[in-house]
C-alpha cells in the first residue's frame, strides 16, 4: 500500500484519468480525510471493495469509487466524495492499494511533491479490539446496515 502526501499544478479530474490509466486502483483524499486511519482501515476498504466486484454487489462500476465508498461508510458516491475526497490539487493524499515506485508515479501524474505518510497499522487498543479492526467492522456494518 502506498500513502502519499502530494500536490500538483494540474487539476484533480487529470491526476485521476492518468492514475487509472497507469496504475492500479487509487484514491485521492483531502489530507484531513487520513488523520487518525489506520493502515489496516485503508487496506479494509480496497478488500471490501474487491469482495463487493467478486460478489457482484458492487455500487459503482470502478473498484477506486467502491473503495472510497467503504472507507467513507457511504453508499451515494457524490456524498463520500464530499465528505473524504480531495478537494484542492495543492494538498491531497494519493492512496493506491499497491505499492510502486514513488519516482515513477511522480513523473506520470505530474506531481510537484510526493512524500509518504507513515499510518499505524492496527492503530490503538480500544477495550478487546484495536482501532483499524473496529474500522474494518463499521465500513462492513454500514453497507450492511443500508
Amino acid at each position: 500500500m502506498l500513502v502519499l502526501h502530494c500536490s500538483s499544478g494540474k487539476p484533480l479530474g487529470a491526476i485521476v484519468e492518468a492514475a487509472e490509466a497507469h496504475f492500479a486502483p487509487c484514491l485521492l483524499l483531502s489530507p484531513e480525510a487520513v488523520k487518525g486511519r489506520t493502515g489496516m482501515e485503508l487496506e479494509a476498504a480496497f478488500y471490501l471493495a474487491g469482495r463487493t466486484f467478486a460478489g457482484k454487489s458492487n455500487i459503482s462500476s470502478k473498484l477506486s469509487n467502491e473503495t472510497l465508498l467503504f472507507l467513507a461508510r457511504e453508499m451515494n458516491f457524490a456524498s463520500a466524495l464530499r465528505k473524504i475526497g480531495a478537494k484542492d490539487a495543492r494538498a491531497f493524499v494519493f492512496v493506491c492499494g499497491k505499492g510502486m515506485p514513488i519516482a515513477k508515479m511522480k513523473k506520470t501524474l505530474g506531481l510537484t511533491s510526493a512524500k509518504p505518510i507513515a499510518l499505524s497499522k492496527m492503530g490503538k487498543k480500544k477495550g478487546n479490539y484495536f482501532e483499524g479492526e473496529l474500522a474494518f467492522e463499521q465500513m462492513a456494518l454500514a453497507r450492511a446496515r443500508n
